[in-house]
């Protein structure tokens, strides 16, 4: 069976069922529809390689800085060794300070007092100002083994002398201790001299 189409709408007013492609939309033209793809995928085409040179940037600056820590961490330590240094002096300057700012003390001296005091067979090895307090170091031999006697001796001595009593209080013996396998009896001693508070 055959059908006939019948189409009563005039010539001229009718419209053609072409394709979007082929008779364009509305105003624009398939040219015109042509090029805004066009320019859409160079559009996103631009984007993406923007965005893929910005990565390539960062990771480069990433590289970089990387590298840069790497040179800095042995910088870092030079720095930090330095940096303990100086802290140290100035421990030891503040200290110094301590002692040489000490009213009523005259260290040239304290130090000829102690020397004076020394009596024969003892010998100091070490004078320092710790925490406000003078601490000698010292060894006593004798060939009787009275080394103790000797030590003992050279603290009363000590506490007789001027400057030491007017600055110094509580000589005490922190530690003394024979020393083993040696031809002749040697001791080792440590005096701890208490500042006097102001």
């Amino acid at each position: 069976m055959n059908m006939i189409k019948v189409n009563f709408i005039p010539q001229e007013t009718r419209k053609s069922r072409g394709s979007v492609w082929q008779d364009g939309f509305g105003s624009l033209s398939r040219e015109a529809i042509l090029g805004i793809l066009v320019a859409g995928a160079g559009v996103l085409l631009f984007c993406h390689v923007a965005l893929a040179g910005l990565a390539l940037v960062k990771y480069a600056q990433h590289t970089v800085l990387q590298v840069r820590w790497g040179l800095m961490g042995a910088q870092k330590k030079v720095l930090d060794d330095v940096t303990s240094e100086i802290k140290l002096l100035h421990t030891k300057m503040n200290t110094l300070r301590v002692v040489t700012s000490q009213q009523g003390v005259v260290w040239a001296r304290l130090m000829n007092e102690i020397a004076d005091s020394v009596p024969k067979g003892v010998w100091i090895r070490q004078i320092s100002f710790e925490k406000s307090q003078l601490v000698i170091e010292g060894s006593a031999v004798s060939k009787d083994k009275n080394e103790m006697i000797i030590v003992n001796n050279f603290v009363s001595m000590l506490k007789e002398q001027a400057e030491l009593k007017k600055a110094f209080i509580g000589i005490d013996v922190a530690s003394i201790e024979r020393r083993d396998n040696t031809a002749l009896s040697i001791a080792d001693f440590t005096l701890n001299v208490k500042r006097r508070a102001k």
